[in-house]
């Protein structure tokens, strides 16, 4: 089973509601992306036979250690790409999500190692996250 878009946001989304302290359930996915339980339960197994994560249908949802790794990945692609607009291009900080949600699925180390080094090594993004560290 292959990465795509819509695994590596279900796996952001599970990153997120983590580093905000709260129990990752169906439902608050569900909720989160406006779609059905099934829906939902259908991602986290393809998500579970990747190892990225640990879920039991009615418990909580825990990512694995490879599954940080790639989330961490894809939220620092995200933020570091929004100060990077922000910053250096000039971009208003309500313009960058929409642009920075395509241009983190891009799998290329070198030009997000550019961009970080362009950007300083800056530690947080213009809303003010916390850009995760990671190799690329």
């Amino acid at each position: 089973m292959k990465k795509t878009v819509a695994k590596e946001d279900y796996l952001k989304l599970i990153y997120k509601i983590i580093e905000e302290d709260k129990k990752v359930s169906v439902s608050l996915i569900a909720n989160h992306l406006c779609v059905g339980y099934s829906s939902v339960s259908n991602m986290l197994k393809k998500l579970k036979e990747l190892g990225w994560i640990e879920y039991k249908p009615y418990k909580p949802i825990f990512m694995t250690k490879k599954g940080n790794v790639i989330a961490s990945q894809i939220v620092s692609k995200h933020r570091l790409t929004e100060s990077f607009l922000v910053n250096v291009m000039g971009f208003k900080i309500k313009e960058v999500h929409e642009i920075a949600e395509e241009i983190e699925h891009i799998n290329s180390p070198k030009f997000f190692n550019r961009m970080k080094k362009i950007v300083k090594d800056a530690k947080t993004d213009p809303h003010g996250s916390k850009i995760p560290n990671c190799e690329f």
